[in-house]
C-alpha cells in the first residue's frame, strides 16, 4: 500500500515541482513587471544569488560589480530592485513615499513586541515611535549630555600613548579601539552606566562589538532568505521560539545587559533616587510623552527595544566612521597636514575643543574630512530596503508596482562617478568650495545630493547631531595632541588586489564585511605627543 502511494505521489510531486520551477523561470524572465530591467540572469529568476552574496560579506561589491556592468537600476532578485541615483534616493526616502520597511527587517527582531524605530517595520508604529524619539534627542537633552562626552574622549585620548608620550606609542588597532570609546559613551549617556571598556585591563564589555558583529553576521543572511516572507510568516508561528533557544550565549550576554540596564534605571526611577535625575537617555525615554497624543512614549516592551537599537545602531555605526576617517587621513599626507593646521591655529590648547559653535563653524576642513569618510567607509554599505505598498511609486521617471523590493546601495551610490570625481579615492577637498581649485558651489551641491550617510525622510537618524558631535569632538582632540603615523608596513583592512570581487585601490581602500553594518579590521595607528603645542 505504501510503497503504491510513494510510486505514485512521488513522481506526481516531483513533475509539479519541476513545472512549478519552469513556470517561474519564464514568468520572471518574460512576464513579470519588472522582466524590462536588467541584471545577472540567476539573479532574474531566482533570490539565491543575493542569499549567496549575503552569505560573503562582499554583497556590496557584487552590487557595485553589477550597477557598473547594467548601469543605475538592476535587478538583482525576481522582485526587487536597487537604484544608484540622487533622484531614486530622494523618492524613495521621501516622507510621502509609498513604501515601508522591507519583510528584511521582520528578521532583525527577537519577537512581536521587539519593535523598534530600527526595525519596526508597521509604518503607523514607526511613525508614533519617531515622534517620541525625537523628542528625546531634542537639543536640550544633547547639550546636557555634552560634558560627559567631553570627559571620554579626554580620557580616550590619555590612553591612546605610552608613557611620557615622548616616543611613538605601541600601534592601535583603531577599529578596536573606536569600537571602546563609542560604546563608552553610549553605555554612559543610554543607561547611566560606566562599561569602561577602553581602559586597560581585562573587561567583559569588550566583547559586546564582536557580539554585535556575529549577531549581525546570522541575521543578515536571513534577511535576504530566498522565501524570507514565509519565514516571517512562521516567526509568530514557532520560529521565534526556536531561534532564542538557538540564540548563542554571547547574544543572550548582549540581551541581558540591555534589559538588564533598563530594569535598574526603571528600578532607580520609581524609587525617585538621586541618580535617576542624571540626564541620560533612558531617563528621557521613560518619561518621553508622545507630542500628538500626549499618552507614554514607550510601554517595557518597546523601551526594551529601543535600548538594543540604540546599543547596535548608535555604537557601531559612529564607530564605522570613525575607523576610517583614521585609516585615510593617515594614509593621504596633505590632507592630514591641512586638517592638523586647521584644528591648531584654531585652539588655544585642548581643553578649548568642546561642543559648541566654534568646533563647527570654525573647522570647515575638518566637517569635510568627516562628510568624505562618512562617503567613502559608510556605515552601512548596502541598501536599507523598502517594500512597495499599494497604488504603486515612481522612482527616477519609473513605475513600480506593489510588493517589488527597492533600495539605494550606498556603496556604490557613493562612488558614483558622475557625482564624484575620484570615488575611490579619499578627498576632503570635494566638499569645500574653492574656485581657485576648481571646486565650484555647483559640485559641492552636487556631491550632497548624492550622500546620506544619515539617510533620509522619516527613518534618518534621530541621533546624527550627537554623532557628528562625537566624531568632531574625538578627532579635533586627538590631533590637537597627538601627530599620528600609520604602522610602517601595516595593511590590516585593505583591500588587496585580487581579493574578492572588484575591490579596486588594493592598499588604499578600507576594506569593510557587508553584514548591514560595516564589519572592519584596522588600521593600525600610532601615537606620539606633538613636538611643541606651547607654540601654537
Amino acid at each position: 500500500m505504501i510503497a503504491t502511494i510513494v510510486d505514485q505521489w512521488v513522481p506526481l510531486g516531483l513533475g509539479l515541482l519541476f513545472c512549478y520551477a519552469v513556470w517561474s523561470v519564464i514568468f520572471n524572465l518574460y512576464f513579470s513587471p519588472l522582466a524590462k530591467y536588467p541584471g545577472p540572469f540567476f539573479a532574474r529568476i531566482s533570490a539565491i544569488p543575493d542569499f549567496y552574496w549575503s552569505l560573503t560579506g562582499e554583497r556590496h561589491l557584487w552590487i557595485d560589480h553589477n550597477h557598473r556592468v547594467y548601469g543605475d537600476v538592476i535587478r538583482l532578485r525576481p522582485d526587487g530592485l536597487l537604484f544608484k541615483t540622487p533622484t531614486a534616493y530622494r523618492d524613495i526616502f521621501n516622507i510621502k513615499a509609498n513604501v515601508k520597511r522591507s519583510a528584511f527587517y521582520d528578521m532583525l527582531t527577537r519577537h512581536k513586541h521587539d519593535q523598534s524605530t530600527l526595525t519596526g517595520t508597521d509604518p503607523v508604529g514607526h511613525d508614533q515611535k519617531r515622534r517620541v524619539l525625537n523628542t528625546v534627542f531634542s537639543e536640550k537633552s544633547l547639550r546636557s549630555m555634552d560634558p560627559l562626552l567631553e570627559r571620554h574622549v579626554a580620557r580616550w585620548c590619555e590612553l591612546l600613548i605610552d608613557g611620557d608620550g615622548s616616543e611613538w606609542s605601541a600601534p592601535r588597532k583603531m577599529s578596536e579601539t573606536c569600537d571602546y570609546l563609542v560604546l563608552d559613551v553610549l553605555c554612559d549617556l543610554c543607561f547611566g552606566r560606566a562599561v569602561n571598556t577602553k581602559e586597560p585591563g581585562k573587561n567583559e564589555y569588550r566583547e559586546i562589538p564582536h557580539i554585535i558583529a556575529g549577531f549581525l553576521r546570522i541575521l543578515y543572511p536571513l534577511g535576504h532568505f530566498p522565501w524570507v516572507n514565509a519565514l516571517v510568516w512562521l516567526k509568530p508561528r514557532g520560529l521565534d521560539w526556536l531561534l532564542n533557544q538557538l540564540t548563542p550565549g554571547p547574544v543572550r550576554f548582549l540581551y541581558n545587559f540591555v534589559t538588564e540596564s533598563v530594569e535598574r534605571r526603571l528600578q532607580m526611577e520609581s524609587n525617585d533616587e538621586m541618580e535617576a535625575k542624571r540626564p541620560d537617555m533612558l531617563h528621557y525615554l521613560i518619561h518621553a510623552k508622545d507630542p500628538k497624543t500626549g499618552l507614554q512614549g514607550y510601554a517595557r516592551h518597546a523601551l526594551e527595544a529601543e535600548a538594543i537599537m540604540l546599543t547596535i545602531a548608535g555604537s557601531d555605526t559612529t564607530s564605522v566612521i570613525m575607523a576610517g576617517f583614521f585609516f585615510y587621513i593617515v594614509r593621504n599626507p596633505h590632507a592630514y597636514q591641512r586638517l592638523v593646521s586647521e584644528i591648531r591655529s584654531t585652539f588655544v590648547s585642548a581643553d578649548e575643543i568642546k561642543g559648541g559653535r566654534k568646533l563647527l563653524s570654525s573647522c570647515p576642513y575638518l566637517r569635510a574630512c568627516v562628510d568624505e569618510a562618512m562617503r567613502i567607509a559608510p556605515a552601512g554599505p548596502a541598501e536599507l530596503p523598502r517594500a512597495v505598498l499599494p497604488g504603486g511609486i515612481t522612482i527616477d521617471g519609473e513605475y513600480i508596482p506593489q510588493g517589488t523590493t527597492v533600495g539605494v546601495a550606498h556603496w556604490s551610490f557613493y562612488r558614483n562617478a558622475k557625482y564624484f570625481t575620484d570615488p575611490d579615492n579619499y578627498r576632503p577637498e570635494r566638499w569645500i568650495v574653492d574656485p581657485a581649485a576648481g571646486i565650484s558651489a555647483d559640485d559641492v551641491a552636487r556631491a550632497r545630493s548624492s550622500c546620506f550617510p544619515f539617510t533620509a525622510g522619516t527613518t534618518s537618524c534621530a541621533g546624527k547631531s550627537f554623532a557628528l558631535l562625537e566624531l568632531y569632538l574625538t578627532i579635533a582632540r586627538t590631533l590637537w595632541l597627538y601627530d599620528l603615523r600609520l604602522l610602517p608596513g601595516d595593511t590590516t583592512g585593505t583591500g588587496k588586489q585580487g581579493q574578492g570581487r572588484g575591490i579596486a585601490g588594493g592598499q588604499d581602500v578600507f576594506c569593510v564585511y557587508d553584514s548591514y553594518i560595516s564589519i572592519r579590521d584596522g588600521p593600525m595607528v600610532q601615537f606620539r605627543k606633538r613636538a611643541d603645542p606651547a607654540e601654537l
